[in-house]
């Protein structure tokens, strides 16, 4: 009966382990991590839209070392629903830019790695990595912008494996693989 119960509860284990790997296949992030040729990265997407960087728009407008200021287009894209219920992903899909870039500027502190967004009210607001953030408050949205800012101006991570809130890594891998850094 002993050995049962061991032979149960090793089973369980090993199932509960490998759940989540087969679910990330199928539940895996549905939209393209880059387009036009790379140019687009995702930094943010939900709903059947998304948000991408173009990394050919950024412009420099401050380099005095460790401090930065970096300026760069953000770009909404509609996806095809028909596509994703046909394919369950967005990936190949046929999209639509939906609205005029916005601009986001952006502030660095390279030694302290610190950083501030220029808010619409024309104040610069500082991110603070150590606490949690919505997707209404700029989550994905704004530390993966001004990453993509930074490595489009220097071909250089700014976070690397700095982490944040949680003691999660502010960007993840995959981003700077999209990246190419």
């Amino acid at each position: 009966m002993m050995k049962m119960k061991k032979v149960f509860w090793l089973a369980f284990a090993v199932i509960c382990l490998l759940l989540p790997n087969a679910s990330a296949g199928a539940w895996g992030n549905p939209y393209p991590g880059t387009l036009d040729n790379g140019n687009y990265v995702l930094v943010s997407g939900r709903m059947g839209g998304g948000q991408y960087v173009d990394m050919s728009s950024r412009v420099v407008e401050l380099y005095n070392p460790p401090y930065y200021q970096i300026a760069i287009n953000v770009i909404g894209v509609q996806f095809s629903e028909d596509y994703y219920r046909a394919h369950g992903t967005y990936v190949g899909g046929p999209y639509k830019v939906y609205n005029e870039p916005r601009v986001m500027k952006f502030r660095y502190n390279y030694d302290t790695k610190k950083l501030w967004l220029l808010d619409s009210a024309g104040g610069w607001k500082y991110w603070n990595i150590y606490q949690a953030h919505s997707t209404a408050e700029g989550f994905p949205l704004v530390p993966y912008s001004a990453e993509a800012a930074f490595v489009a101006a220097y071909n250089m991570r700014f976070f690397g494996n700095t982490t944040g809130y949680g003691g999660n890594r502010v960007i993840a891998e995959d981003f700077y693989r999209a990246l190419g850094v």
